[in-house]
Parts: structure tokens; C-alpha cells; sequence
């Protein structure tokens, strides 16, 4: 899928930016629907049976919250995908023992967004520390190909230091995702459009199948679908992506028949 910049649409994003949902939002944001990991887990799921966001909602993304919460995120995501035939994406924005990832993907979700990448220095060796990529290795493992998500904050400065950190990121089999920061000066724009370009042009070469998350970029960036299409490729969309979630329900099922419950030993 080739990707190109509305420029109308960045700038509204620039001025004003989504706000990020937490573990205890509940709410709709384009065509994904945010949930809570710490929220009560009857109660939200009869409020979005109640909403009918199925008829407008790609993708659910569940926020977990700190380690102590941790079990009651898990049992929402149970029962969310088991009423729910909708793709299911896990944000984490606290850290995790590398087990952990292999009980988010057994409890339900499709898809995990690991946290935020800032710019860092072109001095050091790696755009990320040696900690950070034993989590992305570790969610990478626990979930199928190209399934394991990391936001990458694109603010107007450090390109060389951004397109270095997307490449890396690609390499070790994590898809990238942008997440824009303006500081309000013109000269940033045409520096975040470099590095959109360069992200846009990086999920072609790795031939990423970025359809899943584009939920995700269509609230989050100006990136947009070169070719919009028309109602029956939707249709025809629509039915293949039932059939590979099906498909992905079977992979899980093959994957984790057995799991191990680490979260009585980790005492969570």
C-alpha cells in the first residue's frame, strides 16, 4: 500500500493533536475504539455494546495499565475479543517483564503498540537502549510477523536520528508508527514531511502489511492511501480481513495452547 501526506489534514493534527487515551478512557477516536485496561470490565463492555461502534470501528485498542492491574487488562481482553469480531490492538505505556507479551497475545489481542520512541543523539550506537530492544524482541516473538507496533514521535528535528530509529526498527521486525510533535515553527513542517516520506517508503521496502493499523495512522498522522478505494473494494476488504482474522484466531490457538500462568509467579 502506497502512502502520501494530506497536507490540509496535517496541519489540523499540528495544531491540535489528538489527545492520547489512557487506561481509564473509554471513548471513539476516528475509526478505532479505546478502551481502558483498568476500567470495570461488565460495565464497559455493556457500554460498548450500547454505543453500536461496531458499525464504525476497524480496530479496538486496549490500554493496559500499571503492573498491578495487569491480570484485570488480561480479562478484559478475553471477553473483548470474545464478543467482539474486531481486530484488537494492546498499548502498553508502562514497562513489562518480557513474559508478559506472550499472555497479552494468548488473552486475545492481534496486534501490541509498545510504548513511545523519543529522538535520541546521533552519537550513540543505537536509536534505542539495549533494554528497550529486549522488549521489542520479546513482543516480536510472542506475536505473529509484523503484529508488534512501536510509535515513533516525529517532531521536526533529528531526521537523520528518526529515519535511522524507523530503519532499526523495521530490521528487527517492528512497525514503526508515526505519532506527530510540532514546537510551532513553519520550518519544522517540510522536516516532518522528510521523515513521513522516508517512514512511508520504509513499510513499502520491508512490505509491511500496514492496512492493520491504519486505524491507528489515520488518527494519528496526515499519511493517507494513495488510492482511495471505491464501495466494493471496501466490500471485497472487509471480507478478506474476516477471513485472516480468522485465521490469526487459529494461529493463537496452535501458538498457546497450554499457557503457562506467569502472573502467579511474577505475584500480579
Amino acid at each position: 500500500m502506497t502512502f502520501v501526506i494530506d497536507h490540509r489534514k496535517m496541519r489540523d493534527i499540528l495544531i491540535a493533536p489528538p489527545k492520547p487515551a489512557t487506561e481509564y478512557d473509554l471513548c471513539m477516536g476516528g475509526r478505532a475504539f479505546f478502551v481502558g485496561g483498568t476500567l470495570p470490565i461488565h460495565e464497559t463492555l455493556e457500554t460498548m455494546f450500547e454505543s453500536n461502534c461496531l458499525g464504525t470501528t476497524d480496530l479496538f485498542v486496549l490500554t493496559f495499565g500499571a503492573a498491578e492491574t495487569i491480570r484485570h487488562g488480561l480479562e478484559m481482553a478475553k471477553l473483548i475479543k470474545k464478543n467482539f469480531n474486531i481486530r484488537l490492538l494492546a498499548r502498553l505505556n508502562h514497562s513489562a517483564p518480557d513474559w508478559l507479551y506472550q499472555q497479552i497475545y494468548a488473552s486475545g489481542a492481534d496486534l501490541i503498540d509498545i510504548g513511545n520512541i523519543l529522538p535520541v543523539s546521533l552519537s550513540d550506537n543505537s536509536a534505542f537502549d539495549e533494554q528497550q530492544k529486549s522488549r521489542y524482541l520479546a513482543a516480536r516473538n510472542a506475536f505473529p510477523a509484523w503484529s508488534a507496533a512501536s510509535t515513533v514521535t516525529i517532531d521536526g528535528n533529528s531526521g537523520p536520528v528518526l529515519n535511522r530509529t524507523i530503519d532499526e526498527l523495521l530490521q528487527i521486525g517492528i512497525v514503526p508508527l508515526p505519532g506527530l510533535s510540532w514546537n510551532g515553527k513553519e520550518e519544522s513542517e517540510p522536516e516532518i514531511c522528510k521523515v513521513l516520506h522516508h517512514l512511508a517508503k520504509a513499510w513499502r521496502k520491508h512490505r509491511v502489511p500496514i492496512k492493520q493499523f491504519q486505524a491507528m495512522i489515520d488518527l494519528t498522522s496526515p499519511l493517507v492511501p494513495a488510492e482511495k478505494p471505491g464501495a466494493l473494494r471496501n466490500l471485497v476488504d472487509r471480507f478478506h480481513d474476516r477471513r485472516k482474522l480468522a485465521a490469526n484466531d487459529l494461529l493463537r490457538h496452535l501458538r498457546v495452547s497450554s499457557p503457562t500462568d506467569s502472573l502467579d509467579s511474577a505475584e500480579l
